[in-house]
């Protein structure tokens, strides 16, 4: 398990190369590779889109501290997370042919999970999110899985 062809921040986190008109919602510039501990290999390709984690704006600022904005340590992971959501998620072969990934929305909240582990999000913000999404994410995997079915016809 482990993030391939980027560049890493000292903290060890990968690089997201990407451009923003408006501060919150970013396009990937470059692709980039997970590959999972099952050995599957993910690719967030050029062009994928996410607007962060999806906390609620009362929590960016909670309890007087910065806890839990949608850009933080699991910001990759989130990236992820919004691939599967949205369906623009890849699996990469072993020949290096790229296809669709299709996670139901489970498998792609476990990789979220996953994602986060690796990338050191502590274990309270870990749970935190995954349980966030993984109980409430309902509508937005639906509206998500809606809007690329009709882009795509």
């Amino acid at each position: 398990m482990s993030f391939e062809n980027c560049d890493f921040d000292a903290a060890g986190s990968p690089l997201l190369k990407v451009k923003s008109s408006d501060g919150r919602n970013f396009v990937l510039l470059e692709a980039l590779d997970y590959v999972a501990r099952d050995g599957r290999r993910f690719r967030a390709p050029i062009g994928g889109t996410s607007d962060g984690c999806s906390t609620p704006p009362e929590i960016w600022n909670a309890f007087g501290i910065s806890w839990l904005p949608p850009f933080g340590r699991y910001w990759p992971a989130a990236y992820f997370h919004d691939g599967a959501y949205q369906n623009w998620l890849l699996l990469v072969n072993a020949d290096g042919v790229c296809r669709q990934a299709d996670l139901t929305k489970d498998q792609a909240d476990d990789l979220f999970a996953e994602i986060m582990e690796v990338l050191n999000v502590k274990e309270l913000e870990r749970a935190a999110i995954y349980e966030g999404v993984h109980e409430a994410g309902w509508s937005a995997f639906r509206e998500d899985r809606q809007a690329a079915a009709a882009a795509s016809s």
